[in-house]
Parts: structure tokens; sequence; C-alpha cells
């Protein structure tokens, strides 16, 4: 299926963009997803990408329902998934799957709506850990990972490791991290993005925790998304020039592989 039309632009991303939403909490494929969405679907022909969220230990999809909102307000079809240590990724494929399997169907209310060709995996703190397991997937278009290094990189030799971490991602990626964390914990993400090699960036924010990371990086995973997935090549400099966005104020940013 061809790319329909741009999605509508907005200048910020850190406000609401220019779509009404609506949310479903008990949707996906077991019904205890979160589907966030424009609550017009396809308008002029629009093919909206798609977000596949993975949520932070003992969280669930309504703990992320202000800021997958506002995702969704510019354009993008979300879903999150309950994640947890030893899921190794599944939530987050089935859910790909469901969405896909949606699109596809007659009489879905995503039928032939979204551009399963653009299509973004994240997470925080587990759910970022579960989203590098998950990572190497083809069908990725990009990956975002909030306050949460792969378990690779711990320093407990006996701790369980995934044999997924930055090295085994295949798709530009982001990681995106607080200064004062001691979960997510800057040093392992770190030693993530020394092994990745596909195109990275990797920023580290001033005075942000480990709860409140994906809130205060929201405005750099919005404008990710919008370079990624809605083709707005334009942003690129907010990540990738040192005086960009994303690379001054609260962000202490480097990238590499571009």
């Amino acid at each position: 299926m061809a790319p329909g039309p741009k999605l509508l632009p907005a200048m910020r991303t850190d406000a609401a963009g220019p779509y009404k939403t609506l949310q479903d909490l008990s949707s996906g494929p077991k019904g205890q997803s979160g589907v966030f969405q424009p609550a017009s679907l396809g308008a002029n022909g629009e093919l909206h990408p798609v977000f596949v969220w993975g949520c932070g230990g003992g969280s669930n999809p309504t703990t992320y329902a202000e800021l997958l909102t506002q995702v969704a307000s510019h354009g993008f079809v979300v879903i999150a998934e309950v994640s947890s240590i030893g899921d190794d990724g599944a939530p987050l494929l089935a859910a790909a799957d469901w969405l896909s399997a949606e699109n596809a169907r007659a009489g879905s209310p995503f039928h032939q709506k979204l551009d399963m060709s653009k299509l973004g995996l994240g997470g925080h703190s587990i759910g970022s850990v579960n989203s590098f397991i998950a990572g190497p997937d083809a069908r990725w278009t990009t990956t975002l990972h909030v306050a949460g290094g792969s378990l690779d990189n711990v320093n407990d030799p006996s701790a369980p490791t995934t044999g997924k971490g930055g090295k085994s991602l295949k798709h530009p990626t982001a990681y995106i991290c607080s200064e004062s964390d001691l979960f997510g914990n800057v040093e392992k993400t770190q030693k993530d993005y020394d092994n990745t090699t596909v195109p990275v960036f990797f920023t580290i924010m001033d005075g942000v925790d480990h709860t409140g990371a994906a809130r205060a990086g929201l405005p750099a995973i919005i404008a990710w998304l919008r370079w990624h997935l809605a083709g707005e090549t334009e942003r690129k400099s907010s990540f990738l020039d040192p005086t960009g966005e994303f690379c001054t104020g609260k962000y202490m940013s480097r990238t590499k592989n571009w």
C-alpha cells in the first residue's frame, strides 16, 4: 500500500498536535492494551504511522495515557502493552501483529488506515528492556529506549542476560536517559551506546529522575517519530546538530553512525 498524504504539520513537539484523539484502554490482542489514536482516521487518504510502547514495570497503559494521547495527537496510532521481566518482548511483537491484522481486516476501524511500513517501537524502564529484545525484528523502522539499558550490561555476571543489547539492533535508535536515575542506570545505556552499530542518538537529561524520564523526554520522542515515521527530515538537525534543540539545555547528547 502506497503511503498517503503527509501528517498535518506541527511546529512544536512539546505540546498537543493538530489531531483530536480518543483512547481505548481495553483493546489489543488480549483486550488489555491501551490504544491511543486520532479520532478521525484516514482523513484525506492519510495513512497513520504506528508506535508500539512497552510500559514500565508495575505500570500499565493508564499510567502513560496522558503522554501517549499527546503522541497520538500528532497523527500516530499508539498501542501500549504491560511489560515485565521474562516477557522476552513477546507482547510488543504481538501488538504489532494485531494492528497489522486489524489494518487488513475489513470492518476494522483501522482497515487500510495504517502505514505498517512506518512502525516504531519504544518503552520506558522494563518496557525499554523488552524493546531491546523485540528490537531486531525486521518490521520496525526505528526504536526508542527510555530510562532502561539492556540487561546485558548489569555488573553482576550471574544475572540473566537478553542477548539483545545495543549490538543487536537493526534500525536507527534513540536512547533517552535521565541523569538522576538509580534504576535505568546511565552506565548501562552508555554500554549499549558503545555497542550499537546502527545510527544512534543518546541523550542524558539534566535534573530528571527515572520515573519522570518519559514525560521529560516526550518532546524528543515525538520529534523523533515525526522524523523517522512521518518523513519530516527537517527535524534531523534537532538531534544531530550540536546546537540542535535536543543537544542543548537539559539535553546532554551524542550521536554516531549517521
